[in-house]
This record gives structure tokens, sequence and C-alpha cells, in this order.
């Protein structure tokens, strides 16, 4: 009998180092406390190390890292230094464009997995067969949610295909030779409740892990994409997905050959960190800090602070008027659409590109759609979908916080006036919709901006990338809202009480 751990992240979104850039402490959390976790475990076990994607994007560092072209990149030699052997994408690994991930590929010594992702025709990785020290044959099958063009700028993925991950898993298990031991790593979710097998959202694709979990031959399936803490049997398979940014890990102890599996969740904050990994972070963290706290201007005229994110999102905040003011002043839009991300603090007066970046955490750019008033009622009433009614109050559809937080899936609107009444059904919440002081037409045409997330369609918003595309804007939202400011100096917005939900 021989015992393998496979130890494995996912969805580690930039997070090197114990330190937040966002309240400035330390926090449980962060590939150097995972170094330590993998030397422990490799001084008692043979261990595989797994990254399961999304590694690439969501720190204020790696931001700094790519703007600059750092190379080797700080990921890669983090990964590197914990001796990852194998890694998997993920969609915001393709973030910062080819160029970027690729050079990240070639700097990591680890495989890569991912083998429903053509780069040129080609598959970017491959399922490799790992050798134990016994002997023992164990498959290692790496897969990456097919829904990326729905969300990803296209010159970022211009020369690459997205095949399904169900039909390229099939194929992998039938080209397979004989293996003791088959693990499938998907960066997606699932798309059903565990226990109910009822669907847990709109089943565009997105999230297949139950789907996956269907497919003969898997001896245990690790997940991701979702951010959700789970260690559990899903179909007789152990299914894993593990919290975002390095908080937890995922543990996957085998025997062999009976392939008897014991898994389980680690927090990070069992585990101190490793100093030579915040040692090769250190120079890296020490540009951006500079970078960050440096000062772009002031805003007057309103407080941007958010206290009550959930009252920010109901009572439009100052914020989101100020965020769309900008979009306005760049684009010339006649409406402009915002969403608060799921982490948003506001803005203090005096404003540096730590207030942006920890705010505006995606590298999104800025596009502007052709869109009639049918339309936009119709992107309004997915809006609506945000809010429910319990226990006689307004308060945020369960769908929003489950499986995965996604306030972002939330847009609010300036250049109109529009209430959103909750109490109605589906599809009419929408009982006022004022451009100028008079009622929106059908057939009425406007200009409309917005992000390229939701541009492409992101979060459900199927009525939008059927719009013409009058304008995209190739800069990161960051970099727009900074040299806005910079050029400003003092930056005096407007803010509009435009937009009432009510019972």
């Amino acid at each position: 009998m021989k015992n393998i751990k496979i130890l494995s992240t996912s969805d580690i979104h930039g997070t090197l180092s114990t330190y937040s850039y966002i309240d400035q402490s330390i926090k449980p959390q962060g590939l150097s406390r995972y170094s330590n976790v993998v030397k422990k475990n490799r001084e008692r076990y043979e261990c595989i190390v797994v990254d399961n994607g999304d590694s690439l994007q969501g720190s204020p560092l790696l931001t700094y890292a790519h703007r600059v072209k750092v190379k080797p990149h700080p990921l890669a030699l983090a990964f590197n230094n914990i001796k990852l052997d194998y890694f998997n994408l993920g969609n915001h690994d393709f973030n910062y464009g080819e160029e970027i991930l690729l050079n990240y590929i070639q700097d990591l010594n680890a495989k890569c997995l991912t083998s429903n992702v053509l780069y040129k025709d080609k598959p970017i990785g491959q399922t490799q067969i790992h050798m134990s020290n016994d002997g023992y044959k164990i498959a290692l099958i790496g897969l990456c949610t097919d829904y990326i063009p729905h969300w990803e700028k296209p010159e970022h993925i211009k020369n690459f295909t997205f095949l399904s991950p169900v039909e390229t898993l099939k194929n992998e298990l039938k080209n397979l030779p004989k293996v003791e031991y088959t693990i499938v790593y998907y960066h997606g979710g699932f798309e059903r409740d565990l226990e109910t097998c009822k669907p847990t959202e709109v089943l565009t694709g997105e999230n297949v892990g139950y789907e996956l979990s269907l497919i003969p031959g898997i001896d245990c399936l690790i997940t991701g994409h979702q951010h959700r803490s789970i260690a559990s049997t899903l179909n007789s398979i152990p299914v894993m997905q593990c919290a975002l940014n390095a908080t937890e890990y995922m543990e996957c102890e085998i025997e062999l050959p009976s392939k008897s599996t014991q898994i389980k969740l680690v927090s990070m904050s069992e585990t101190e960190f490793d100093p030579h990994i915040e040692e090769i972070i250190k120079p890296y963290d020490d540009k951006t800090q500079i970078w960050l706290d440096q000062k772009l201007g002031r805003i007057e005229g309103y407080d941007l602070t958010i206290h009550d994110p959930f009252d920010a999102r109901l009572n439009k905040h100052p914020y989101v008027s100020f965020i769309n003011f900008i979009q306005k002043e760049v684009t010339q839009a006649d409406i402009c659409g915002t969403a608060l991300f799921n982490q948003a603090l506001g803005l203090k007066s005096e404003i540096s590109y730590r207030d942006l970046v920890n705010n505006y955490v995606y590298p999104n750019s800025l596009v502007v759609k052709e869109m009639d008033g049918k339309t936009l009622r119709l992107y309004l009433e997915q809006c609506a979908d945000y809010f429910t009614i319990k226990d006689g109050k307004i308060s945020v559809n369960p769908m929003f916080d489950e499986p995965k937080p996604q306030h972002f899936n939330y847009d609010m609107l300036d250049g109109v006036d529009y209430t959103l009444k909750i109490s109605n059904p589906v599809g009419q919440r929408v009982t006022s919709l004022t451009f100028n002081g008079k009622e929106v037409e059908d057939n009425q045409v406007f200009t409309v901006a917005m992000n390229n997330y939701r541009a492409s369609g992101g979060g459900n918003f199927h009525m939008i990338p059927p719009c013409k595309t009058l304008l995209e804007i190739q800069r990161d939202m960051t970099d727009i809202l900074a040299e806005y400011i910079l050029d400003k100096k003092i930056v005096t917005m407007t803010h509009h009480d435009n937009i009432k939900v009510i019972l």
C-alpha cells in the first residue's frame, strides 16, 4: 500500500503574501503560508502539488507587474520556489492578454494540464501521467470553463480556442493508458445543488462540474471559479473546491492501489508564513507600494466612502455616480452603467492609485453600445433580478450570494431616470423609464457606456452583445479613471438620485 498526498490551490488571485493591500494588515492567506504547508507535507509524504487556475489576476502587486511587464513573473517565482508540479488555467488568467500569459507559462517550471484550450490550434497543456515513487500511475487531467469568450476581450484570446470540457474529458479518458488513479482539475464550478441536483443557476455552460461528475472513470474532481468551500461526495466520487485568495487549500490523500481517498479543506491560518517567499516578493512589493501611493487628485462635492454596500446599491451611492460621471466624460455616451464590486470601499477625497485598484479590481475596458429603448428595458429588468422581497422588505436575491457572491452583476445607470418595483412579476419590474423627462420609446436609440464584461453579456445580460458596438477604449478602467483625475486634479462631479427601488 502507498499513501500519496495531493495538495491543491485554486483562485488565489495573485495573493502571494500575507499582507492585505486593502486594509494593509496581515491576513491568514497567501502563497508564503502555503509554501510551509508544502514543505511540511513533503517531509512526511510523497506529494503532488497542483494549482487550479485564476492565479494571474486579482492583486495590486500583479496589476503592477503586468503593467511594467516584470520578468521573471513574481507569481512564477513563488510557485517555482514552492516547487509546484502542475497547473491548470482559469478564466482570469487570460485577463492580461496572450503575451503576459505565455511569458508566465514559460517562467513556470510546472507543467500545464489544460487540455481543452488550444493556442494556435494546439493544446496549451496536456494530461499528465504522474509516476509515484513505487511505480503507481496517477492521471491528472486539466480543464477550463469554455465560457471565457463571453467575458474576455477578443484581442486577448484571438489565438485561443476553447473546447467543451465535457467532450474533452470524455476524449481524454478514452485515450488514457492504464493508470491506478485519475484526478480531474476543472476551473469551473457546479451548476447544480450537490444534494438535490437541482440547477442553482441558469445553465449557460459557464459551470459544468455536476455534468463532469457523471462521466465514468474519474476518481476525484477538483473544481474552482466559484470560490466555495466544498469537500464532499458527488455521484460516488470525492469533489472539492476552496475559497479564494489562498485562505485555504485542498488536501486529498489517496491510498494505492485500493483508491481509498480522504479529502479535507485546511485553513492557511494553521501555518506560519515562509520568510523566503516573502523575501522573494519584497522587491516587487516595494515598487508596488510606491506606485499605489501616488496621489492623483481630489474629489469635491460628495463623500464617496461606502459604509453599507447593500444601501449603496438600494439607494445609488455617489461613488457609483462618480464612475458613471467619468465614463460619460470620456465617451460622451447618453447613458452609462456600472456596478459596485463585491469588496468596494469607496473613495476618500484625496485619491491614490491604491484607492482605485482596491475598488475597481478587474482589468475591464470601456465599451459604448448602440441600444434601443426596448433593449434598455430588458437590460434594466435583468438588473432588477438582483433584488427580492424577504419578510416584507427588499433584500438581495440569494442567487447573487450563493453559490458565489456576484454583486458585480447589478448595474446602476446614469443618464435615465427609472423605477424598479420589486413586488411585480419578473420581467415587469421596470415601471417607469424616462430620458430627459420623457418616457423612453421602444424604438428610441441611445448610446450606452459599460465595461467590456457587461458588453460581452457577462452576468446573463444576453440582450447586450447583439447591440452594435460604437466604441472600444482598450485601456483598463483603473487607467481611464486615473488619467482623468490626474488631468483634472480637482474633480467636481454630479450625483443624481435617478433610481428608485421600491416594494
